[in-house]
């Protein structure tokens, strides 16, 4: 597939995901629906441009190539790991699930080296700790573990 039908499948896809948004918020209670509106409208305005250039720069000889590699699709990974993440602070507790998210983070993104691993838990923890409990008085999920 050439380059510029990706790029116009990716800006009518934004705009038909930002239009929904803009629909679905009009619901929303107590002009809670300016912020959604406000960025789904940039986000079309925006992808706008995206379509005008991909049909302004039309290159047949330009193709989509497709990696199926670690290193190309680690942001996926990642993702899944924010999607485990959420439920299993609910399951395990908010500060185990975060402290296997910091480690597991770090040795998906490639960080191999101990030392900083340690480091950013042992600052970080505390700091999460401190920062909920203490300053925003709020009640962490607690689960199973911690």
């Amino acid at each position: 597939m050439p380059i510029y039908i990706g790029k116009a499948i990716t800006a009518l896809s934004i705009i038909a995901i930002s239009a929904y948004i803009w629909i679905a918020s009009e619901e929303f209670p107590a002009n809670g629906h300016q912020v959604p509106q406000f960025t789904s409208g940039m986000a079309m305005f925006l992808s706008l441009f995206l379509l005008f250039d991909a049909f302004c720069t039309r290159d047949n000889s330009k193709k989509i190539e497709v990696d199926i590699s670690y290193a190309s699709n680690k942001q996926f990974l990642m993702f899944a790991l924010v999607l485990v993440y959420v439920p299993a602070m609910f399951w395990i507790g908010y500060f185990t699930s975060s402290f296997l998210l910091l480690i597991l983070g770090s040795l998906i993104v490639g960080v191999r080296s101990f030392k900083p691993i340690a480091i950013t838990v042992i600052i970080s923890l505390p700091l999460m700790y401190a920062f909920f409990e203490f300053f925003l008085h709020a009640q962490l999920p607690q689960g199973w573990l911690i």
